[in-house]
Protein backbone atom coordinates (compact mmCIF):
# COMPACT_ATOMS: atom_id res chain seq x y z
CA UNK A 1 0.00 0.00 0.00
CA UNK A 2 1.18 3.32 -1.01
CA UNK A 3 1.42 6.17 0.76
CA UNK A 4 -1.54 8.34 -0.94
CA UNK A 5 -3.54 5.27 -0.39
CA UNK A 6 -2.95 5.63 3.18
CA UNK A 7 -3.90 8.99 3.23
CA UNK A 8 -7.09 7.94 1.44
CA UNK A 9 -7.94 5.85 3.91
CA UNK A 10 -7.86 8.29 6.70
CA UNK A 11 -10.10 10.46 4.71
CA UNK A 12 -12.36 8.07 3.41
CA UNK A 13 -12.58 6.71 7.40
CA UNK A 14 -14.41 10.60 7.88
CA UNK A 15 -13.15 10.12 12.05
CA UNK A 16 -11.65 13.53 11.51
CA UNK A 17 -13.67 16.21 10.12
CA UNK A 18 -12.38 18.97 8.02
CA UNK A 19 -11.49 22.21 10.49
CA UNK A 20 -10.87 19.50 13.64
CA UNK A 21 -8.56 20.12 16.02
CA UNK A 22 -6.86 16.67 16.54
CA UNK A 23 -4.70 15.77 19.48
CA UNK A 24 -2.44 13.39 18.06
CA UNK A 25 -0.97 10.59 20.59
CA UNK A 26 2.58 10.34 19.56
CA UNK A 27 5.08 7.96 20.98
CA UNK A 28 7.51 8.37 17.85
CA UNK A 29 7.04 4.67 16.83
CA UNK A 30 6.15 4.02 13.38
CA UNK A 31 2.46 3.43 14.20
CA UNK A 32 2.13 7.20 15.64
CA UNK A 33 4.74 8.75 13.19
CA UNK A 34 2.74 7.60 10.37
CA UNK A 35 -0.54 9.01 11.53
CA UNK A 36 1.37 12.36 12.63
CA UNK A 37 2.71 12.82 8.96
CA UNK A 38 -0.50 11.51 7.17
CA UNK A 39 -2.55 14.03 9.18
CA UNK A 40 -0.19 17.29 8.66
CA UNK A 41 0.13 16.11 5.11
CA UNK A 42 -3.33 17.10 4.28
CA UNK A 43 -3.70 19.42 7.39
CA UNK A 44 -3.43 22.30 4.98
CA UNK A 45 -6.21 21.18 2.43
CA UNK A 46 -8.80 19.72 5.27
CA UNK A 47 -7.93 22.81 7.84
CA UNK A 48 -6.66 20.36 10.67
CA UNK A 49 -5.23 22.02 13.55
CA UNK A 50 -2.56 19.91 14.76
CA UNK A 51 -1.80 19.42 18.67
CA UNK A 52 0.91 16.73 18.89
CA UNK A 53 1.15 14.96 22.35
CA UNK A 54 4.60 12.63 23.91
CA UNK A 55 3.67 10.97 27.04
CA UNK A 56 7.20 9.85 28.58
CA UNK A 57 6.56 6.79 31.08
CA UNK A 58 10.39 7.27 32.26
CA UNK A 59 9.82 3.16 32.20
CA UNK A 60 13.19 2.92 29.84
CA UNK A 61 16.68 4.61 29.98
CA UNK A 62 16.19 5.51 26.23
CA UNK A 63 12.56 7.34 27.12
CA UNK A 64 14.31 10.94 27.49
CA UNK A 65 16.38 10.97 24.45
CA UNK A 66 12.57 9.77 22.34
CA UNK A 67 10.92 12.57 23.92
CA UNK A 68 13.52 14.85 22.06
CA UNK A 69 13.58 13.08 18.80
CA UNK A 70 9.58 13.18 19.08
CA UNK A 71 9.77 17.13 19.91
CA UNK A 72 12.59 17.53 16.65
CA UNK A 73 10.27 15.78 14.62
CA UNK A 74 7.26 18.08 15.53
CA UNK A 75 9.40 21.01 15.38
CA UNK A 76 10.27 19.93 11.29
CA UNK A 77 6.78 20.38 10.97
CA UNK A 78 6.08 23.52 12.70
CA UNK A 79 4.42 21.52 14.75
CA UNK A 80 4.93 22.26 18.68
CA UNK A 81 4.67 18.71 20.70
CA UNK A 82 3.04 18.79 24.36
CA UNK A 83 5.89 16.79 26.43
CA UNK A 84 4.67 15.17 29.45
CA UNK A 85 6.56 13.03 31.41
CA UNK A 86 4.71 10.16 34.08
CA UNK A 87 6.28 7.81 36.62
CA UNK A 88 4.47 4.87 35.50
CA UNK A 89 6.11 2.17 37.64
CA UNK A 90 4.97 4.14 40.80
CA UNK A 91 1.36 4.64 39.83
CA UNK A 92 1.60 0.70 38.86
CA UNK A 93 2.92 -0.40 42.07
CA UNK A 94 0.19 1.78 44.24
CA UNK A 95 -2.66 0.59 42.33
CA UNK A 96 -1.36 -2.78 41.93
CA UNK A 97 -1.82 -2.90 38.22
CA UNK A 98 0.40 -3.86 35.22
CA UNK A 99 2.63 -0.54 34.08
CA UNK A 100 1.31 -0.74 31.09
CA UNK A 101 -2.04 -0.39 32.39
CA UNK A 102 -1.14 2.55 33.97
CA UNK A 103 0.80 3.81 31.33
CA UNK A 104 -2.82 3.39 29.23
CA UNK A 105 -4.62 5.51 31.88
CA UNK A 106 -2.01 7.90 32.38
CA UNK A 107 -2.22 8.37 28.39
CA UNK A 108 -5.93 8.90 28.47
CA UNK A 109 -6.31 11.57 31.39
CA UNK A 110 -3.45 13.43 29.95
CA UNK A 111 -5.28 13.40 26.32
CA UNK A 112 -8.53 14.43 27.81
CA UNK A 113 -6.38 17.32 30.21
CA UNK A 114 -4.98 18.67 27.30
CA UNK A 115 -8.42 18.77 25.19
CA UNK A 116 -9.70 21.05 28.71
CA UNK A 117 -7.01 23.03 28.12
CA UNK A 118 -7.82 23.85 24.87
CA UNK A 119 -11.10 24.40 25.88
CA UNK A 120 -9.95 26.99 28.02
CA UNK A 121 -7.95 28.37 25.50
CA UNK A 122 -10.83 29.29 23.70
CA UNK A 123 -11.48 26.34 21.28
CA UNK A 124 -14.43 24.93 20.07
CA UNK A 125 -14.93 21.67 22.43
CA UNK A 126 -17.17 20.73 19.32
CA UNK A 127 -14.10 20.76 16.86
CA UNK A 128 -11.43 18.45 18.98
CA UNK A 129 -11.00 15.03 18.09
CA UNK A 130 -8.33 12.70 20.12
CA UNK A 131 -6.94 10.49 17.27
CA UNK A 132 -4.78 7.62 17.94
CA UNK A 133 -2.35 5.12 16.12
CA UNK A 134 -4.07 1.78 16.62
CA UNK A 135 -3.74 -0.22 13.48
CA UNK A 136 -5.62 -3.83 12.09
CA UNK A 137 -2.79 -5.41 13.56
CA UNK A 138 -3.35 -4.21 16.69
CA UNK A 139 -6.76 -4.93 16.57
CA UNK A 140 -5.89 -9.07 15.71
CA UNK A 141 -3.63 -9.00 18.68
CA UNK A 142 -5.91 -7.49 21.41
CA UNK A 143 -8.98 -9.85 20.28
CA UNK A 144 -6.60 -12.66 20.40
CA UNK A 145 -4.89 -11.25 23.99
CA UNK A 146 -8.98 -11.21 25.05
CA UNK A 147 -9.85 -13.96 24.18
CA UNK A 148 -6.74 -16.25 25.77
CA UNK A 149 -7.57 -13.84 28.86
CA UNK A 150 -11.56 -14.19 28.60
CA UNK A 151 -13.91 -11.85 27.82
CA UNK A 152 -17.72 -11.78 26.22
CA UNK A 153 -18.81 -10.41 22.86
CA UNK A 154 -18.08 -6.49 23.73
CA UNK A 155 -14.52 -7.83 24.42
CA UNK A 156 -14.30 -9.91 21.25
CA UNK A 157 -15.12 -6.50 19.32
CA UNK A 158 -12.10 -5.20 19.74
CA UNK A 159 -10.56 -1.73 19.29
CA UNK A 160 -13.16 0.75 18.34
CA UNK A 161 -12.55 3.60 15.37
CA UNK A 162 -14.35 5.52 17.44
CA UNK A 163 -15.27 6.03 21.05
CA UNK A 164 -16.00 8.94 24.09
CA UNK A 165 -13.15 9.74 26.14
CA UNK A 166 -13.95 9.63 30.49
CA UNK A 167 -14.45 13.45 29.69
CA UNK A 168 -17.00 13.13 26.55
CA UNK A 169 -13.63 13.51 24.22
CA UNK A 170 -13.92 12.13 20.76
CA UNK A 171 -11.47 9.20 20.64
CA UNK A 172 -11.01 8.29 17.26
CA UNK A 173 -8.22 5.55 15.12
CA UNK A 174 -8.33 6.47 11.59
CA UNK A 175 -5.10 3.90 11.15
CA UNK A 176 -7.29 0.63 12.75
CA UNK A 177 -7.83 -0.69 8.75
CA UNK A 178 -4.06 -0.29 8.34
CA UNK A 179 -1.82 -3.00 8.48
CA UNK A 180 1.67 -3.06 10.03
CA UNK A 181 3.36 -3.40 7.20
CA UNK A 182 1.66 -0.68 4.96
CA UNK A 183 2.90 1.46 7.66
CA UNK A 184 6.06 0.52 7.36
CA UNK A 185 6.07 0.83 3.91
CA UNK A 186 4.56 4.66 4.10
CA UNK A 187 7.67 4.88 6.82
CA UNK A 188 10.41 4.36 4.11
CA UNK A 189 8.78 5.97 1.09
CA UNK A 190 8.43 9.08 3.20
CA UNK A 191 12.31 8.71 4.94
CA UNK A 192 10.86 8.59 8.63
CA UNK A 193 12.74 8.08 11.47
CA UNK A 194 10.94 6.73 13.73
CA UNK A 195 11.71 5.80 17.53
CA UNK A 196 12.45 2.03 17.88
CA UNK A 197 10.91 0.50 21.53
CA UNK A 198 13.03 -2.39 21.82
CA UNK A 199 10.67 -3.86 24.42
CA UNK A 200 8.40 -4.81 21.83
CA UNK A 201 11.08 -7.83 21.77
CA UNK A 202 10.45 -8.65 24.63
CA UNK A 203 8.41 -11.91 25.03
CA UNK A 204 7.63 -12.31 28.48
CA UNK A 205 4.84 -9.43 27.80
CA UNK A 206 1.78 -11.63 26.70
CA UNK A 207 0.51 -8.85 24.29
CA UNK A 208 4.27 -9.40 22.44
CA UNK A 209 4.38 -13.14 22.87
CA UNK A 210 0.85 -13.06 20.85
CA UNK A 211 2.36 -10.26 18.41
CA UNK A 212 5.99 -12.60 17.72
CA UNK A 213 4.82 -15.91 18.25
CA UNK A 214 1.12 -17.04 18.92
CA UNK A 215 0.03 -15.35 15.48
CA UNK A 216 3.28 -16.13 12.87
CA UNK A 217 2.82 -19.70 14.30
CA UNK A 218 -1.22 -20.14 13.48
CA UNK A 219 -0.28 -18.49 10.29
CA UNK A 220 2.30 -20.86 9.47
CA UNK A 221 0.02 -24.04 11.05
CA UNK A 222 -3.03 -23.38 10.74
CA UNK A 223 -4.33 -20.08 8.32
CA UNK A 224 -1.91 -18.11 6.59
CA UNK A 225 -4.92 -15.67 6.46
CA UNK A 226 -5.85 -15.58 10.50
CA UNK A 227 -5.37 -12.18 10.90
CA UNK A 228 -7.58 -11.09 8.42
CA UNK A 229 -10.42 -13.72 10.02
CA UNK A 230 -10.05 -11.72 13.39
CA UNK A 231 -10.30 -8.81 12.28
CA UNK A 232 -13.33 -9.93 10.13
CA UNK A 233 -14.70 -11.52 13.59
CA UNK A 234 -14.36 -8.54 15.22
CA UNK A 235 -16.36 -6.39 13.00
CA UNK A 236 -18.99 -9.13 13.15
CA UNK A 237 -18.77 -8.88 17.29
CA UNK A 238 -18.71 -4.99 16.85
CA UNK A 239 -21.90 -5.16 14.96
CA UNK A 240 -23.83 -7.39 17.35
CA UNK A 241 -22.56 -5.85 20.44
CA UNK A 242 -23.67 -2.50 19.00
CA UNK A 243 -26.75 -3.79 18.92
CA UNK A 244 -27.59 -5.14 22.50
CA UNK A 245 -26.20 -2.21 23.41
CA UNK A 246 -28.44 0.32 21.66
CA UNK A 247 -31.07 -1.61 22.82
CA UNK A 248 -29.71 -1.62 26.64
CA UNK A 249 -28.63 2.29 26.21
CA UNK A 250 -32.28 3.39 26.93
CA UNK A 251 -32.54 1.38 30.41
CA UNK A 252 -28.91 2.39 31.14
CA UNK A 253 -29.99 5.93 31.18
CA UNK A 254 -33.68 5.27 32.55
CA UNK A 255 -33.52 3.34 35.21
CA UNK A 256 -29.58 4.52 36.68
CA UNK A 257 -28.75 7.38 39.29
CA UNK A 258 -25.53 8.74 38.92
CA UNK A 259 -23.34 10.32 42.33
CA UNK A 260 -20.26 11.47 40.64
CA UNK A 261 -18.72 13.20 43.50
CA UNK A 262 -18.76 10.26 45.49
CA UNK A 263 -18.73 7.81 42.49
CA UNK A 264 -21.71 6.07 42.79
CA UNK A 265 -24.57 4.26 40.77
CA UNK A 266 -26.73 3.56 41.49
CA UNK A 267 -29.27 0.91 39.39
CA UNK A 268 -33.23 0.18 39.78
CA UNK A 269 -33.72 -3.54 38.91
CA UNK A 270 -37.83 -3.18 38.95
CA UNK A 271 -37.80 -2.62 34.84
CA UNK A 272 -34.64 -4.38 34.03
CA UNK A 273 -35.26 -7.56 35.93
CA UNK A 274 -37.48 -8.49 32.68
CA UNK A 275 -34.54 -8.05 30.45
CA UNK A 276 -33.09 -10.99 28.92
CA UNK A 277 -29.42 -11.65 30.03
CA UNK A 278 -27.91 -10.49 27.33
CA UNK A 279 -28.70 -6.70 27.29
CA UNK A 280 -28.42 -6.26 31.08
CA UNK A 281 -24.40 -8.16 30.47
CA UNK A 282 -24.63 -4.85 28.22
CA UNK A 283 -25.90 -2.53 30.99
CA UNK A 284 -23.80 -3.96 33.56
CA UNK A 285 -20.69 -3.86 30.63
CA UNK A 286 -22.07 0.24 30.46
CA UNK A 287 -21.65 0.49 33.80
CA UNK A 288 -17.76 -1.10 34.72
CA UNK A 289 -17.33 1.55 31.94
CA UNK A 290 -18.64 4.61 34.10
CA UNK A 291 -16.52 3.05 37.11
CA UNK A 292 -13.25 2.80 34.93
CA UNK A 293 -13.19 -1.07 35.63
CA UNK A 294 -14.13 -2.18 32.34
CA UNK A 295 -10.63 -3.44 31.41
CA UNK A 296 -9.88 -4.93 34.87
CA UNK A 297 -13.82 -6.53 34.90
CA UNK A 298 -13.99 -10.54 34.70
CA UNK A 299 -16.17 -12.63 32.66
CA UNK A 300 -16.87 -13.93 36.31
CA UNK A 301 -17.66 -10.16 37.41
CA UNK A 302 -20.33 -10.16 35.22
CA UNK A 303 -22.25 -13.33 36.18
CA UNK A 304 -22.11 -11.95 39.82
CA UNK A 305 -23.63 -8.89 38.86
CA UNK A 306 -25.82 -10.65 37.14
CA UNK A 307 -27.20 -13.03 40.65
CA UNK A 308 -27.52 -10.00 42.26
CA UNK A 309 -29.65 -8.43 39.39
CA UNK A 310 -32.07 -11.79 39.69
CA UNK A 311 -31.10 -13.06 42.67
CA UNK A 312 -33.82 -13.37 45.19
CA UNK A 313 -31.39 -11.85 47.98
CA UNK A 314 -32.41 -8.40 48.95
CA UNK A 315 -29.04 -7.44 50.42
CA UNK A 316 -26.17 -9.87 48.56
CA UNK A 317 -23.19 -7.91 47.40
CA UNK A 318 -20.05 -9.00 45.74
CA UNK A 319 -16.14 -7.20 45.40
CA UNK A 320 -15.46 -6.02 42.20
CA UNK A 321 -11.71 -4.63 40.62
CA UNK A 322 -10.43 -1.29 42.22
CA UNK A 323 -12.28 -1.71 45.52
CA UNK A 324 -15.44 -1.08 44.17
CA UNK A 325 -18.49 -3.09 45.79
CA UNK A 326 -21.71 -3.72 44.06
CA UNK A 327 -24.95 -4.47 47.00
CA UNK A 328 -28.45 -4.98 46.31
CA UNK A 329 -31.02 -2.69 48.81
CA UNK A 330 -33.95 -4.49 47.50
CA UNK A 331 -35.30 -2.76 44.62
CA UNK A 332 -31.70 -1.13 43.91
CA UNK A 333 -28.15 -2.49 42.90
CA UNK A 334 -25.38 -0.50 44.36
CA UNK A 335 -21.63 0.23 42.79
CA UNK A 336 -19.63 1.77 45.21
CA UNK A 337 -16.15 2.51 46.71
CA UNK A 338 -17.48 2.50 50.48
CA UNK A 339 -20.58 0.96 51.82
CA UNK A 340 -20.47 2.93 54.28
CA UNK A 341 -22.49 1.85 57.75
CA UNK A 342 -25.39 4.95 58.25
CA UNK A 343 -25.72 6.04 61.59
CA UNK A 344 -28.52 8.01 63.80
CA UNK A 345 -28.87 11.80 63.43
CA UNK A 346 -27.39 12.50 67.01
CA UNK A 347 -29.32 15.92 67.08
CA UNK A 348 -32.88 14.14 67.96
CA UNK A 349 -34.11 13.58 71.28
CA UNK A 350 -37.68 12.67 72.84
CA UNK A 351 -40.02 14.25 75.34
CA UNK A 352 -42.31 11.88 77.21
CA UNK A 353 -45.06 13.44 79.04
CA UNK A 354 -49.00 12.48 80.53
CA UNK A 355 -51.69 14.88 79.57
CA UNK A 356 -55.21 14.38 80.49
CA UNK A 357 -57.62 13.19 77.67
CA UNK A 358 -59.20 16.71 77.34
CA UNK A 359 -56.44 18.51 76.97
CA UNK A 360 -54.78 15.96 73.97
CA UNK A 361 -54.44 18.29 71.27
CA UNK A 362 -51.45 17.51 69.28
CA UNK A 363 -50.07 19.16 65.42
CA UNK A 364 -51.85 16.69 63.38
CA UNK A 365 -48.96 17.38 60.64
CA UNK A 366 -46.58 16.58 63.16
CA UNK A 367 -44.52 13.28 64.21
CA UNK A 368 -45.82 11.90 67.69
CA UNK A 369 -46.62 9.14 69.45
CA UNK A 370 -49.88 8.73 72.12
CA UNK A 371 -51.03 5.68 74.05
CA UNK A 372 -53.21 5.31 76.74
CA UNK A 373 -51.17 5.64 80.09
CA UNK A 374 -53.14 3.87 82.61
CA UNK A 375 -52.85 0.79 80.34
CA UNK A 376 -49.45 0.99 79.95
CA UNK A 377 -48.99 1.74 83.65
CA UNK A 378 -50.37 -1.71 83.89
CA UNK A 379 -47.07 -3.57 82.72
CA UNK A 380 -44.91 -1.00 83.12
CA UNK A 381 -45.97 0.63 86.76
CA UNK A 382 -43.66 3.94 87.31
CA UNK A 383 -41.56 3.13 84.58
CA UNK A 384 -42.13 6.60 82.15
CA UNK A 385 -38.81 7.61 83.55
CA UNK A 386 -37.08 4.34 81.51
CA UNK A 387 -38.79 5.02 78.19
CA UNK A 388 -35.50 5.90 76.05
CA UNK A 389 -34.83 6.58 72.34
CA UNK A 390 -32.41 4.79 70.78
CA UNK A 391 -31.06 2.41 67.88
CA UNK A 392 -32.64 -1.20 67.94
CA UNK A 393 -30.72 -3.96 69.88
CA UNK A 394 -31.01 -7.95 70.29
CA UNK A 395 -34.34 -8.99 71.33
CA UNK A 396 -36.08 -6.16 70.64
CA UNK A 397 -39.91 -6.37 69.24
CA UNK A 398 -43.00 -4.51 67.84
CA UNK A 399 -46.30 -5.47 69.49
CA UNK A 400 -48.53 -5.89 66.76
CA UNK A 401 -51.96 -7.22 66.07
CA UNK A 402 -52.08 -10.59 67.72
CA UNK A 403 -48.47 -10.84 69.00
CA UNK A 404 -44.84 -9.35 68.32
CA UNK A 405 -42.34 -8.96 66.08
CA UNK A 406 -38.92 -9.14 65.78
CA UNK A 407 -37.25 -5.87 64.59
CA UNK A 408 -34.65 -7.13 62.86
CA UNK A 409 -37.43 -9.34 60.62
CA UNK A 410 -39.65 -5.81 60.85
CA UNK A 411 -36.87 -4.44 59.29
CA UNK A 412 -36.40 -6.74 56.66
CA UNK A 413 -39.73 -6.69 55.66
CA UNK A 414 -39.71 -3.14 55.21
CA UNK A 415 -37.59 -3.18 52.82
CA UNK A 416 -35.00 -0.93 54.76
CA UNK A 417 -31.23 -0.97 53.35
CA UNK A 418 -29.16 -3.22 55.33
CA UNK A 419 -26.14 -0.65 55.91
CA UNK A 420 -29.35 1.98 56.91
CA UNK A 421 -30.72 -0.20 60.13
CA UNK A 422 -28.54 0.85 62.37
CA UNK A 423 -29.53 4.63 61.82
CA UNK A 424 -33.49 3.62 62.90
CA UNK A 425 -34.30 5.68 66.16
CA UNK A 426 -36.71 3.88 68.05
CA UNK A 427 -38.70 4.66 71.22
CA UNK A 428 -38.38 1.70 73.70
CA UNK A 429 -38.92 0.72 77.19
CA UNK A 430 -36.69 -2.18 77.67
CA UNK A 431 -36.65 -4.38 74.60
CA UNK A 432 -40.44 -3.34 73.56
CA UNK A 433 -40.43 -0.82 70.99
CA UNK A 434 -43.20 2.02 71.68
CA UNK A 435 -42.64 3.67 68.19
CA UNK A 436 -40.00 3.67 65.57
CA UNK A 437 -39.40 7.05 64.34
CA UNK A 438 -40.03 8.57 60.96
CA UNK A 439 -37.27 7.77 58.41
CA UNK A 440 -36.81 7.94 54.75
CA UNK A 441 -35.05 4.71 54.53
CA UNK A 442 -38.54 3.28 54.77
CA UNK A 443 -40.72 2.40 51.68
CA UNK A 444 -43.99 2.97 52.87
CA UNK A 445 -44.56 6.69 52.49
CA UNK A 446 -46.93 7.07 56.31
CA UNK A 447 -44.17 5.29 58.28
CA UNK A 448 -41.67 7.61 56.57
CA UNK A 449 -43.37 10.64 57.46
CA UNK A 450 -45.06 9.60 61.00
CA UNK A 451 -43.39 6.28 61.78
CA UNK A 452 -44.64 3.11 63.16
CA UNK A 453 -46.44 2.43 66.42
CA UNK A 454 -47.27 -0.30 68.76
CA UNK A 455 -50.27 -1.97 68.80
CA UNK A 456 -50.53 -1.50 72.64
CA UNK A 457 -52.10 0.63 74.84
CA UNK A 458 -54.65 1.96 72.29
CA UNK A 459 -56.42 5.17 72.92
CA UNK A 460 -60.05 5.00 73.58
CA UNK A 461 -63.17 6.72 74.55
CA UNK A 462 -62.52 5.26 78.10
CA UNK A 463 -59.03 6.82 78.13
CA UNK A 464 -58.20 9.50 81.15
CA UNK A 465 -54.89 10.29 80.60
CA UNK A 466 -52.35 9.83 77.46
CA UNK A 467 -48.62 9.00 77.75
CA UNK A 468 -47.64 11.92 75.06
CA UNK A 469 -44.16 11.34 73.22
CA UNK A 470 -43.03 14.08 71.42
CA UNK A 471 -39.81 14.72 69.23
CA UNK A 472 -37.29 17.18 70.06
CA UNK A 473 -34.67 19.13 68.83
CA UNK A 474 -31.70 17.66 70.53
CA UNK A 475 -31.37 14.96 73.47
Amino acid sequence: MKKNQIIDMIIDSELVEPGSVVIVGVSGGPDSLCLLHALWSISDAYNYLLVPVHVNHKLRKEADAEAEHVAMICDKMDLECRLYEADCAAVAAELGISTEEAGRNIRYQIFDDVADELIEEGVDQEKIVIALAHNADDQCETVLFRLLRGTGTHGLSGIPAFRLSASGHPVVRPLIFVERKDIEAYIKECKLKPNIDKSNDDNTYTRNKIRNELIPYLEKNYNPNIKDNLRKFANIANMDDTLLRDLAFSDYMENLDIDADNKRAILKLDEIRDNPPPINTRIISLIFELLDIETLATYENVIDVLDLIYGDKPSAGIDLPMGIRAFREYDKLIFSGDEEKMLPDESIGIYPHVVMSKDFHPDEDTAYAAFDFDEFSKEHPGKIGDIELRTRREGDYLPIKGGSKKIQDYLVDSKVAKNARESILMVCIGSEVLWILPSEHFSDEIIRNKGKYSQKYHISEATERVLYIEITDSI
